[in-house]
Order: structure tokens, then C-alpha cells, then sequence
């Protein structure tokens, strides 16, 4: 999803090229054996990496929306605030057709957390620390919530799709309540404005006891003509997920 919904969102990116085929790390080309028709996963580290990955227990794992990358604030700044609390950061980048659709896009997200999972638990033994695994999501990467709860990951979702995009077909949301057993994973923390249309409040406390919301703020979580609410509430979710993170 973009970062404002419109019109605008039922387009979608440019095919990727021949070389955006090749998907960067060993993780991200594992996930990508999968060889989704529409949609080429990147998993890489972020370039501003504090920690060494097999020097700490602590891994995360962000996840873009349609148009939002991770380079967007609401991402940017949460890598920036937990990098120096010791935390390893991994990024993901779709790379979408315009023949794109809903279930395929998920399926790839599901598989990069598998394999972003098992890459970290293997890094946090080789650093001789107990794993603390964390996925912060945004708007379509928070469908793949449900299958990042069943393996127990203690997930964040910033603008999370409660109401179906109208320029999906499938009418993809995350289902609430989450059925068995993802039901019994950590609560996760959710992030939204009250002007968002695929947020709703109702639904949203069904999934957790941990929801933040921002009077006024769209999709992305700004409100359009005011700056200075906008970067209040760009620190105040910065705050609400380092506090989740622990």
C-alpha cells in the first residue's frame, strides 16, 4: 500500500529487471528459490549495523508496505533507534509486476521470515546468547503476521490491514481473532492513525493489548498540513516500539 490511500494505490511498481532477479544474501536467495512469478524478495543487512550478527542475540527483521520501503520514517526510524540498543537489523525489499496479487506477495513474506528465522536462531547460538527475535511490519507486510505468530515472533504492525484494500480482489486482512495456535503467541504492538481506512480500533484490540493510536493520522501515520503533529508522531511511534522491543 502507499503511504496515502488513493486511487493512486491499485498501481503497482515497475517489473524488475534481470539483475533484480538475483536476490542479495545467502537468506534472501534461499527464500527466492521459491521463484515466485510477480515478486523478487531482497533480505539484506542495514548498511548502518552497529553490532556484528553473530555477536548478538538480538535480531530484526523490517518488513515495507506497497510504496512504503524501509527507507520511508515511520521504518527508518525504528532501525535507527534500535541499532544502538544492540540489535542486528535485516531489511526486506519486494520487487513487484504490475500482474501482482495479494496471496503471492504473502507467500513471500512468509518464506523470508522462515528464512530469516532460521538465520538468526543460528547467529544468536553462535553468539552464545539467548534469541530475542523481533519483525516490525507496515501496512501489506503486516498479513503476514498470522504466520509470524504461529512460529511464536514477537511482531509490530504499523498500520496493520484490518479492512481490505479495494484494489485487492482477495480482500486480504489479518483475521481476528488469530485462530489456533497462533492465538497463543506474544501480543504484538499495534500502530495506527484514526483516519487510516484499513485500521479499525475494535478489531485491533481483539489481536492485542498493546494499540497506539494517533488522532487525525492517515496511512502512513501524518497528518497532511501539519508538520509538527506529524514528527510528534513519528517519535512517539519510534518510542512505543524501542519500549515493545525491550
Amino acid at each position: 500500500m502507499s503511504s496515502e490511500p488513493s486511487a493512486k494505490e491499485s498501481s503497482r511498481p515497475a517489473a524488475p529487471s534481470a539483475s533484480a532477479t538475483a536476490v542479495q544474501t545467502s537468506a534472501g536467495r534461499a527464500a527466492a528459490n521459491r521463484q515466485w512469478k510477480n515478486v523478487v524478495p531482497a533480505l539484506t543487512p542495514w548498511g548502518k549495523n552497529i553490532v556484528k550478527p553473530e555477536a548478538t542475540g538480538k535480531h530484526v527483521l523490517i518488513m515495507p508496505g506497497i510504496g512504503y520501503t524501509v527507507d520511508r520514517p515511520l521504518l527508518y526510524w525504528a532501525a535507527q533507534a534500535l541499532a544502538p540498543q544492540g540489535w542486528y537489523v535485516d531489511r526486506l525489499d519486494l520487487k513487484l509486476t504490475e500482474s501482482v496479487e495479494f496471496p503471492e506477495m504473502i507467500d513471500c513474506m512468509e518464506r523470508v521470515i522462515d528464512v530469516w528465522r532460521a538465520k538468526s536462531l543460528d547467529r544468536a547460538r553462535q553468539a552464545g546468547e539467548d534469541p530475542n527475535l523481533l519483525v516490525i511490519t507496515k501496512s501489506l507486510s503486516t498479513l503476514s503476521f498470522p504466520h509470524a505468530a504461529r512460529l511464536g515472533l514477537r511482531v509490530v504492525l504499523l498500520t496493520p490491514v484490518l479492512n481490505p484494500p479495494p484494489f485487492d480482489k482477495h480482500k486480504s486482512i489479518i483475521p481476528v481473532p488469530l485462530p489456533a495456535p497462533a492465538n497463543e503467541a506474544p501480543q504484538p504492538l499495534i500502530c495506527a492513525g484514526t483516519a487510516d481506512p484499513y485500521f479499525d480500533d475494535a478489531k485491533a484490540h481483539l489481536l492485542t493489548d498493546h494499540v497506539r493510536t494517533f488522532e487525525g493520522a492517515n496511512h502512513s501515520i501524518e497528518v497532511p498540513g501539519d508538520w509538527e503533529r506529524s514528527l510528534t508522531y513519528l517519535h512517539d511511534v519510534t518510542k512505543a516500539i524501542v519500549e515493545y522491543a525491550g
